[in-house]
């Protein structure tokens, strides 16, 4: 796994553990929760954080919904765990959400437990990595529920970027998988390793800098009873849209202004003397 030194690797081989903690486990009371609700679909997701703030459960059989931490960051490493807390109930997407600009611009992670048809779509069994990029920004308007169901193929306005997928790769019931992605930490590319328990599921590498910043995270569709739990962040770096300069980048920026001025002024006088002087 990129990015990983040989000590912690060590160690969470003896450990037993997936990855050994390297910060402490995400607040996640500062999140909020979105659910792109289509007429004549599901109804909207329910986030229900867990005492502590560090787990949060999705309970609902909801169209596309998201729980996202309101950060437009780049470059970090971000990992944690999710379960799906039923048997022999439903089977659809579980996983999560980065590079989130607005409701129909972000990449998406989604993982499928069977293979299954709905709104005119095939969703194969196993994960796929997407992009979407609507045109408006509102998920609503751009975006639709065969889009966010099709992994196989590109489809409106949601391209496919990778896919493990095959009779075998669907998510069980009630079992604990554990995930890292490493986003933006090299320009313009971005790591997601799936495990369960010390077995590596998937390791993809994914080169695409359509968005190089933006907002993390959950996200399932159509799949109650999902939860996260255990996050932790290693770096990221806020990007501000629309940066303000500070006091002192501001009082320079004046002062650089008024002397710019003050040389078109006296270049504007000295003309006019010399062409006095040549009348």
């Amino acid at each position: 796994m990129k990015n990983f030194s040989t000590r912690i690797w060590i160690a969470a081989l003896l450990s037993g553990a997936s990855w050994v903690a390297q910060a402490a486990p995400i607040d996640l009371s500062s999140w909020s929760p979105l659910t792109l609700d289509f007429a004549g679909g599901q109804p909207a997701g329910n986030w229900v954080l867990e005492p502590g703030n560090e787990a949060v459960q999705q309970v609902v059989n909801a169209d596309p919904s998201f729980y996202l931490n309101n950060l437009n960051q780049t470059s970090y490493s971000i990992q944690g765990s999710w379960q799906v807390l039923e048997s022999g109930g439903d089977d659809d997407y579980m996983g999560f959400v980065f590079g989130y600009q607005n409701s129909s611009n972000f990449y998406l992670f989604d993982w499928k437990q069977g293979t299954q048809g709905y709104e005119g779509r095939t969703a194969a069994e196993g994960m796929a990595v997407k992009k979407a990029t609507g045109a408006t920004g509102d998920g609503l308007t751009d975006l639709s529920l065969a889009e966010l169901w099709e992994n196989q193929v590109n489809f409106g306005d949601v391209d496919v970027l990778a896919t493990n997928q095959s009779s075998s790769m669907g998510w069980e019931d009630n079992t604990l998988y554990d995930f890292r992605l490493d986003f933006n930490l090299v320009a313009g590319e971005f790591t997601i390793v799936v495990k369960k328990g010390l077995d590596e599921l998937w390791n993809v590498t994914v080169a695409d800098n359509t968005f190089t910043s933006g907002e993390f995270g959950f996200y399932n569709y159509s799949q109650q009873f999902v939860r996260y739990a255990g996050f932790e962040q290693e770096g990221g770096v806020i990007v501000d849209p629309n940066p303000v300069p500070e006091p002192g980048s501001l009082a320079l920026l004046v002062i650089g202004l008024v002397v710019a001025a003050g040389t078109v002024y006296q270049r504007r006088k000295m003309t006019a003397q010399v062409a006095l002087l040549k009348r």
